[in-house]
């Protein structure tokens, strides 16, 4: 079972906390501590990672004027009669997943779709139906030859897509292999709801995220 402490900044592996099992008792702490870090430590391989964590004004900043910050733009559009602040917290994670993973705009535009997508339907958030709605997006996409350029330069695709993806089955085949996509949207919604299922996360820049998701999760300002 994993263990958890933080690190105050500037110490070099220097638990500033006992080392616990309660993930939720560690982000507690970290919450609490604006320099710290979360460590993480695996016993039985003796493996840990330190955890950094981003500062939302600085992230905010690096998406700005990027095909991220545009691909949000475009779906306040297409999406404007159901976005509510949750639903927009879980584009802002997916765009900041996305910059810090250097993520295509087809990968990010394919979560940012199957999160609407399920918001629309009010499906459950169940791995199977989520990954369903990020793989087909993707693979909708890619088949119709839609570029980078057209993702950010026209609501179309996004358009077009939206209505199509809300009028499949819940039920919907995933692709083999690894799914970006999905990865983006999954961590994206684990990050925007509390407690955060630490153990579930699939990107390991998610977890540098969970003092920025918190914001996220309040909306801190974002309108």
């Amino acid at each position: 079972m994993l263990r958890y402490a933080i690190q105050n900044g500037g110490c070099d592996f220097e638990p500033a906390s006992a080392w616990t099992t309660n993930a939720q008792q560690a982000l507690t702490l970290l919450q609490a501590a604006p320099d710290a870090k979360l460590l993480v430590w695996n016993p039985q391989n003796d493996h840990c990672e330190i955890y950094p964590q981003h500062d939302q004004g600085e992230l905010t900043d690096k998406i700005e004027h990027t095909a991220y910050a545009r691909l949000m733009a475009q779906m306040r559009t297409v999406a404007k009669p159901i976005v509510d602040a949750q639903l927009q917290a879980q584009w802002y994670l997916v765009a900041e997943l996305a910059v810090l993973s250097h993520q295509s705009p087809i990968n990010t535009a394919a979560a940012l779709l199957a999160l609407t997508v399920q918001r629309v339907k009010r499906t459950s958030s169940a791995p199977g139906q989520l990954r369903g709605l990020a793989d087909q997006a993707r693979c909708w996409l890619l088949a119709a030859h839609v570029t980078d350029l057209q993702l950010v330069a026209t609501t179309k695709p996004l358009a077009t897509l939206l209505p199509y993806l809300t009028a499949q089955s819940t039920q919907l085949d995933v692709c083999g292999g690894r799914s970006r996509a999905w990865q983006l949207a999954h961590d994206a919604l684990v990050l925007s709801e509390a407690p955060v299922a630490l153990t579930t996360l699939e990107l390991p820049v998610a977890w540098e995220l969970l003092r920025v998701a918190q914001a996220e999760r309040h909306h801190d300002g974002r309108c």
